[in-house]
């Protein structure tokens, strides 16, 4: 049977991309741009006029400094005729007639001078841009490190020394451009203004930094209300950004109550607009277009940890709304100056303007003497994680510390980041002593589900199933449990599909097209269609990509011209939201993709062409590329494709394991053995790369190398069916039956009732008896 399931594995598999890039407010751009006023920065000196204290909050606040023209006085950084090594070189930092220059060797390795075109942020670091040409900023390789001296700063560092030119985020890359990456965060009315034929920006904005208009939108009518214009209704906003009610206390239950009555706010949405991780579909049209304009990542695997603690840059967002606070109603300004930007009190205080202050800033709740560090409320419950060397980013979901999941998920927990020489049962149990009757330590967490999920446990479709339809949970949760339901189609996953489809959260229908994404194609029609209807672009244009197919069903499954009209509206959308994207490799890819899907293979082939060339560092456009060949069974073609790709990213594992289902399906199983190696090897591999590994070496009777690659496979991925029935068949083969009978009892908890399976269980323990 793995002879046959090996030479099923032969066939490859077109590489799926996101619709857009997942991306956030990303402090590691940097960005110039072209000005022209839409109408946001204009107004600031009548905002002064009346509101002094806000505009001197904000001018000493992040967002004041979030990007600036690069000026001696404006730079922090010292450009004293400084150096670095860097690349087994010099990188000099220089100042001349107010300008200032970064020297460094360029892809070529020869020394090259740009002069600094903006600053991006301030503190703990600042980094700096240049002008690429063609209207395009990129960010140097170096920044600067703002913190006292005494704190390790006031030093020039490389901020991703590890990266290469293949990399993405290498400073001559697009994960290091401004236009792209960062510009509708750090800067306000943001119009990216890329042209395709040119391959050239014409990006424009109202203001450099973040300005009144990037929250508040245009003062015009805001001016004329306040002139005294008494048709003019909310004071000339579109929307309320305040907070919902200003202060919360304990009921006799422990819970959190509001003291005045909650009114609608917009602000958690409008600070979503950069404070979160997501992919832009079009320019924002106004602040509190959150949900129109983006499409929020959820709790996956890669950015969160299964319990939702944060794992990549994620920008609070995702992590807020996990919260009870946020359940409750509180907003960003209950403890942020709007501002500044900074806490409305200082330490414990911002706590306990709500949690009462003799329960929760006290030794019997913290276990931790006054002042030591884990006395302070965000030590426990808001733990802090690294990025960019050393800007500290706290996870706003504001957990309790669980040391029983990481034991049993191997999550990290608030009480082992600081007592790094002790054991998770070590912080259980000093939790359980302080809090003994406490029903949190060992109580059902979403995260024993989406851990199943992520490692293809057996029942974690019913589970997640649960997760999804549960009312107790937050919509995120719920939405990152529909999420995951992709990979476990079935009965139960139909009904929560359907229900979420009608919900009336945008996260949960965005959610349900992706859990959709494995039934017939008549029948994701009958669970998605309402959605190509849907207020918001994202889902629109994300739910059109997911049911095209139907445009090409045979006469016993085609729509009627009503519905294909339909589809076809909203298919337009999704070209237009790739069009925004022609910047980007992935757009193009996902154009090819969707052509082929049409049975438009010349226009696939074209479209991934113009993925190559707009981003050539981009792996997923030529692996897709050499499977436009392949089904012209034209392999050599293929293989030229994938070999280019190979020469811009020789650890490209994708590409690796691509060219060896390519040398596999012409019976070249010597020459594919160092590529799949490659790509079981590679740093991001994945079970499926190193199974297949496995399966090659057992194949080829290198059987213990095989149970080697399958132990891997199997620590990765303990969940798949697959690698435990042949784990089993392998230790038979080496006649180690205690082995095999432990892999096939356990395939037998993960497919249970299969004869054949319980078959194999009772020769094997037969085997073991003899």
């Amino acid at each position: 049977m793995a002879l046959g399931r090996l030479k099923n594995k032969w066939r490859s598999k077109k590489v799926v991309v996101l619709l857009t890039a997942i991306t956030g407010m990303v402090s590691l751009c940097g960005y110039g741009f072209s000005y022209g006023y839409s109408g946001g920065a204009k107004p600031k000196a009548e905002c002064a006029s009346c509101h002094q204290q806000q505009v001197k909050d904000w001018q000493s606040s992040h967002h004041f400094h979030a990007m600036e023209p690069a000026t001696p006085n404006r730079a922090l950084g010292n450009f004293d005729n400084q150096s670095l090594a860097y690349l087994e070189q010099t990188a000099t930092f220089t100042q001349r007639d107010n300008t200032l220059f970064i020297t460094m060797p360029g892809l070529d390795g020869k020394q090259q001078t740009f002069p600094v075109a903006y600053t991006f942020g301030y503190e703990p670091l600042q980094q700096y841009m240049f002008d690429a040409g063609k209207g395009k900023f990129q960010f140097f390789p170096f920044a600067w490190d703002s913190r006292p001296k005494e704190q390790g700063g006031q030093r020039w560092f490389v901020l991703h020394p590890e990266q290469t030119p293949s990399d993405e985020f290498h400073w001559s890359n697009m994960g290091q451009n401004w236009n792209q990456m960062c510009a509708d965060c750090h800067s306000t009315d943001f119009r990216k203004g890329f042209d395709v034929a040119t391959q050239s920006y014409n990006s424009i904005y109202s203001a450099v930094n973040v300005s009144c208009a990037a929250c508040h939108g245009s003062a015009e009518n805001h001016l004329k209300w306040a002139a005294g214009d008494e048709s003019i209704a909310n004071k000339g906003y579109s929307s309320y950004i305040g907070t919902k009610t200003p202060m919360f206390r304990e009921n006799d239950q422990g819970l959190m109550q509001a003291i005045a009555e909650i009114k609608p706010s917009q602000q958690v949405q409008v600070c979503a607009s950069c404070h979160s991780r997501r992919a832009a579909f079009s320019d924002s049209k106004a602040p509190d277009d959150y949900h129109h304009t983006y499409q929020p990542a959820l709790i996956t695997e890669g950015l969160y940890h299964a319990d939702g603690q944060i794992w990549d840059e994620d920008y609070v967002w995702g992590s807020f709304t996990q919260s009870k606070m946020y359940e409750a109603g509180v907003t960003c300004t209950n403890c942020h100056n709007p501002h500044s930007g900074q806490l409305k009190l200082p330490g414990n205080q911002v706590c306990t303007q709500c949690h009462t202050q003799a329960t929760y800033d006290d030794r019997s709740h913290h276990g931790h003497p006054a002042g030591a560090v884990g006395s302070a409320c965000v030590d426990c419950h808001m733990p802090s994680t690294t990025y960019m060397q050393i800007d500290p980013r706290r996870d706003h979901s504001f957990k309790v510390p669980r040391p029983d999941l990481s034991q049993s998920l191997k999550i990290p927990n608030a009480c082992n980041s600081c007592h790094e020489d002790k054991t998770a049962k070590w912080a259980e149990e000093q939790i359980r002593q302080w809090h003994p009757d406490s029903t949190r330590m060992g109580s059902e967490h979403f995260a024993t589900a989406f851990h199943k999920g992520d490692t293809g446990a057996s029942d974690a479709g019913q589970e997640l199933t649960k997760i999804a339809q549960d009312s107790r949970y937050p919509d995120i949760i719920r939405a990152s449990a529909l999420y995951r339901m992709a990979q476990t189609p079935g009965r139960n996953a139909v009904v929560a599909i359907a229900r979420s489809v009608r919900d009336k959260d945008p996260l949960k229908r965005q959610a349900a097209i992706t859990a959709a994404a494995n039934y017939p194609d008549p029948d994701k029609w009958r669970m998605l269609s309402p959605l190509l209807n849907d207020e918001h672009l994202p889902i629109r244009a994300e739910a059109a990509r997911a049911l095209a197919r139907m445009l090409v069903q045979p006469p016993e499954t085609a729509l009627n011209d009503s519905d294909k009209a339909r589809l076809k509206k909203a298919l337009e959308e999704y070209r237009e939201v790739q069009a925004y994207q022609s910047d980007r490799g992935f757009s193009h890819t996902n154009l090819g993709n969707l052509e082929h899907e049409l049975g438009r293979a010349k226009s696939a082939e074209n479209h991934y062409r113009k993925a190559i060339e707009i981003e050539p560092i981009f792996m997923p456009a030529y692996v897709n590329l050499a499977d436009v060949y392949r089904l012209r069974q034209n392999e050599t073609k293929a293989q030229e494709v994938l070999k280019q790709a190979l020469a811009v990213n020789g650890n490209a594992s994708t590409v690796r394991y691509a060219l060896a289902m390519s040398y596999i399906r012409q019976g070249e199983k010597q020459k594919a053995l160092p590529e799949l190696q490659a790509a079981a090897s590679a740093s991001d591999t994945s079970a499926n790369f190193i199974y297949t590994y496995g399966l090659l070496l057992q194949d080829m009777g290198r059987i213990s190398d095989a149970v080697m690659q399958m132990q891997k496979a199997y620590q990765l991925q303990p969940g798949n069916p697959d690698i435990s029935y042949t784990m089993s068949g392998l230790y038979a083969q080496l006649k180690q039956y205690d082995r095999a009978l432990f892999y096939a009892k356990k395939l037998n908890s993960l497919v249970p009732g299969n004869p054949q399976i319980q078959q194999m269980v009772r020769e094997l323990e037969q085997y073991q008896k003899d």
